[in-house]
């Protein structure tokens, strides 16, 4: 069965986090990394990732996110 399979923080609230990577499915990973006060993502599967620069509102991040929505839309997630 598929599970979140691990969590972990750098850092605390107080004087900032440096990384939080999350390990869940089988072979999938979730990494946020501030370096040097950029902020990077990373999203991957097994050996393969992709890297986007998330410091910015409207930045490269944002970019792919729109990508993948216009490219799937019966992906796209709304909170109401």
């Amino acid at each position: 069965m598929a599970k979140i399979r691990s969590v972990v923080v750098e850092g605390n609230r107080e004087q900032g986090y440096k990384r939080v990577q999350v390990l869940f499915g089988t072979d999938s990973f979730l990494e946020i990394t501030d370096n040097q006060g950029r902020i990077e993502f990373l999203l991957g599967s097994h050996h393969e990732a992709f890297k986007a620069d998330g410091s910015e509102a409207k930045g490269q991040l944002h970019t792919i996110v729109k990508e993948i929505m216009e490219r799937h839309p019966e992906t796209i997630f709304k909170e109401e």
